[in-house]
């Protein structure tokens, strides 16, 4: 059985209508942003009697336009290798020095699960479902300019952002569980142009692929 995540309702759908009837997958809306989502994920763990095998996270992102591989388009679909939480540090304009000194306690990288990210990819594969797997950027407010979205990308070797994966992470690690992140993407990151955006269609091909994918680990 599978845990799966969205941030907002709209995402939630979008995958509830392209999956039909999964018996062996619970949906969990968690809210936007790390805080909601850390939140909700744990009260929601901590309570349950279900036995996950793994959590799904799904969503949209903004992608970056000056990584170091190839870049993410519009609409395409994303996997998470690694999660960071992107601005946790010490903002200086110009780059990002990460927090130090002696007492401090906080994770900020997280490696997501390897055999759920290989099984995931392999099944978009078959489908001709082309994916970019990299890095995703954590951050507490979306890039709204082209210089944030390359310091971000430069500084963490960024494909894409998103407001909650790094908090998945974090969560499912605490409970010794796997986590597989997908995000569709969006918008890119650049001067903020919002007429450009494809957020309903990002959620709808967000949504496909993880029905897909999910149906093909329930039934594995």
């Amino acid at each position: 059985m599978y845990l799966l995540t969205a941030a907002t309702a709209l995402e939630m759908e979008c995958f509830l209508a392209r999956a039909g009837s999964l018996d062996k997958v619970t949906p969990l809306v968690t809210g936007v942003g790390v805080v909601e989502t850390a939140t909700r994920l744990t009260r929601f763990l901590a309570s349950t009697e279900n036995c996950y095998q793994g959590v799904v996270n799904i969503g949209i992102g903004g992608a970056y336009i000056d990584g170091h591989g190839p870049r993410a388009e519009l609409l395409d679909i994303c996997l998470a290798q690694r999660e960071v939480l992107g601005d946790l540090g010490v903002c200086l304009g110009d780059s990002i020095e990460p927090l130090m000194g002696e007492g401090l306690l906080f994770q900020d990288q997280f490696a997501l699960d390897g055999e759920l990210l290989a099984r995931a990819r392999k099944v978009l594969l078959e489908r001709n479902i082309p994916c970019r797997v990299g890095t995703f950027v954590t951050v507490q407010c979306v890039s709204g300019s082209e210089q944030r979205g390359r310091l971000l990308a430069d500084c963490h070797d960024g494909l894409c952002e998103n407001m909650e994966g790094a908090a998945a992470a974090r969560v499912c690690a605490e409970f010794s569980l796997p986590l597989l992140e997908l995000r569709a993407v969006s918008n890119l990151v650049e001067d903020r142009d919002r007429s450009s955006w494809k957020i309903k269609e990002a959620a709808s091909r967000s949504g496909e692929a993880a029905a897909i994918i999910v149906t093909a680990l329930e039934s594995s």
